[in-house]
């Protein structure tokens, strides 16, 4: 049907002639058609247009709060008819609803009732014997919240209030009433006839602009909810899957929810799930929810001092068994020191079976069952050995061999480091990368069985420094991790991806990393490692079970060490091991110190 505005004042109605003109203007098949029924589809109140909606045979249009509608110009737009009877510009009071005739085009007259509606507005507010600052009165279309002192007696208080556009129903001023729980009232608005709802709470709590309190996920509290602009960080005290959680918020007084979020299934490993919130004073702020953060104590945490070695000495840290395990390299029998996890120094390694002469056992890594592989680096043409203790209790054996004749270098083979991923008794992966070279070495065991001859790759960069490691994946995983420094350009130090074939899939940079752990727990991969950055020690624990660097980017723990200092070797190390059933991880930094965590 034939859809025609007639504008009813100067300059609109040339408009309107245009459009009447490309009406006329159309395909022939379109004359003769019948006009839509007339009706109202805008209002002008002092020159200011607003929409219309058409509500059980009335027109209604709602303006903002507040407004005096005593005298105001008004114009009323029309479509596929005219007026009847009524004088547009001239000013009437729109209080009050009024019934309007309209002619219609089409032959059909129709009667409607214009109800404009400026709704109540809070213009005055007391309570007797307190002084309230206007910043501290939140009003609403729906609601009235007030902060009062904290030492408010909420008991019985004295309210007076008044609005415009609106008497007060089922409230009376002045009153002594009880505000420890929340009340309600009612406001008629200035048709006489609109009765608006209000919630109205008093309250010594902190009120105003939308927050989120805390989160419960998947039925764990959080420790705090860090609010960085609309960027909300939860600090949880709990390793969970977080790729699928349900989260509950807990706002701030007197804030509502967005109903359409229910929290349910989300994964915030994206770090991009989006809720609404309301704050009491009205305003809606859209939050984002970002990659939740482990909010853990440590069982111990020692600062360099308190471990006992000589500046530059810590090299490599590991779990054997309930052992937390550090090398060190200038004391004693230059084994390993054995620690508890309470913090007490149980002594050092059995030197028994091992030869630590020249430069000490400086690096070691432990399997999946606590077996520890220890080395000394090796800086001959000889055969260097690896030695094994099954335990960190046992003593040593020699368990594989490296020489520049058998490993096939150019010049005498130095270890970087060594890792292990899997069990030695059973089927395990040895990495061990040469210092300052692309060297990388691979060893694999089988059923228990070692084959003594490596397979060898390459690292794709030049320039690693003395120290540095390859940690193969979890056993049932394809691919390694680097921890690398390096003086090359192209990769300024941190982690490099690699697959299977050691061909480099993506890589973090940026940052001094020499060694890290990755180990497979309930289903999911997750990745520790230290980092050393502006003479801080970091500690960072990463889910990268989907594989993206943007799992690698963001850690679920970062956290620095107490103590900064200088780290000449540029040596830092964590580890990752299951004690008891529960994920435990240990994060060292030379000159800096050593946390152990359970994650569980």
């Amino acid at each position: 049907m034939k859809k025609i505005i007639t504008w009813m004042s100067g300059m609109i109605g040339v408009l309107a002639l245009f459009s009447l003109l490309a009406v006329s203007c159309s395909d022939d098949d379109d004359k003769g058609r019948e006009f839509e029924d007339v009706r109202i589809v805008g209002v002008k109140i002092d020159n200011e247009l607003f929409t219309t909606e058409h509500v059980s045979g009335e027109t209604q249009v709602v303006i903002p709060a507040g407004r005096d509608l005593t005298s105001v110009k008004l114009q009323v737009l029309v479509a596929n008819g005219s007026l009847i009877d009524f004088v547009n510009e001239t000013e009437y009071d729109c209080r009050k609803p009024m019934t309007l005739k309209l002619k219609g085009y089409n032959g059909k007259n129709i009667e409607t009732t214009l109800r404009i509606q400026s709704p109540p507005k809070l213009t005055f507010f007391v309570i007797e014997g307190l002084s309230v600052p206007t910043s501290d009165i939140h009003a609403s279309a729906s609601s009235l919240i007030v902060q009062v002192p904290e030492d408010t007696d909420l008991n019985a208080l004295k309210v007076t209030m008044e609005f415009t556009n609106g008497t007060l129903v089922d409230f009376e001023n002045g009153r002594e009433l009880d505000y420890t729980l929340p009340r309600s009232f009612k406001v008629k608005g200035v048709d006489d006839e609109t009765i608006y709802p209000y919630e109205f709470i008093i309250t010594t709590e902190v009120v105003g602009p939308a927050f989120v309190r805390s989160m419960t996920i998947n039925g764990i509290e959080t420790d705090s909810v860090i609010a960085n602009g609309a960027v909300l960080t939860p600090y949880i005290p709990a390793l969970l899957d977080f790729t699928s959680v349900d989260v509950e918020l807990q706002v701030g007084y007197g804030n509502k929810i967005d109903a359409d979020f229910t929290g349910k299934g989300l994964n915030l490993m994206t770090g991009a799930n989006k809720v609404k919130v309301t704050g009491s004073n009205g305003v809606d702020t859209e939050f984002t929810i970002s990659v939740p953060q482990l909010s853990l104590a440590p069982l111990f945490a020692m600062t360099y001092g308190d471990l006992g070695f000589a500046a530059n000495d810590l090299s490599a840290v590991g779990f054997s068994g309930s052992y937390v395990l550090a090398a060190n390299y200038s004391a004693g029998n230059k084994l390993p020191v054995k620690f508890d996890l309470t913090g007490k120094n149980l002594g050092q390694m059995d030197i028994t079976g091992v030869d630590a002469t020249g430069y000490g056992i400086r690096k070691f890594a432990t399997d999946d069952k606590g077996a520890v592989l220890v080395l000394s680096l090796g800086m001959s043409a000889g055969d260097q050995w690896v030695y094994k203790y099954d335990n960190a209790d046992g003593t040593g054996s020699k368990y594989l061999n490296f020489s520049k004749a058998n490993l096939g270098t150019a010049g005498n083979p130095r270890a970087a480091g060594i890792s292990i991923a899997g069990s030695l008794d059973a089927d395990a992966i040895i990495t061990i990368p040469l210092a300052q070279s692309t060297d990388i070495f691979v060893w694999k065991v089988t059923g228990g069985t070692l084959n003594p001859t490596p397979q060898k790759y390459a690292f794709p960069y030049t320039g690693t420094s003395y120290y540095w490691s390859v940690q193969p994946m979890p056993i049932g995983t394809k691919g390694f991790t680097g921890f690398a420094t390096t003086n090359n350009a192209a990769f300024p130090n941190g982690l490099i991806c690699f697959d299977e074939t050691m061909a480099e899939t993506q890589k973090q940079t940026g940052m001094v990393v020499t060694d890290g752990k990755v180990i497979k727990h309930k289903n999911r991969l997750y990745m520790a490692y230290t980092a050393h950055a502006n003479n801080k020690g970091l500690m960072r624990i990463c889910d990268v079970t989907d594989g993206t660097l943007d799992s690698y980017k963001n850690p679920i723990f970062d956290q620095t060490m107490a103590i900064s200092a200088a780290n000449a070797n540029a040596t830092v190390d964590a580890d990752l091991a299951l004690i008891g059933g529960k994920l435990h991880a240990v994060f060292a930094c030379t000159n800096v110190g050593l946390h152990v965590y359970c994650l569980e």
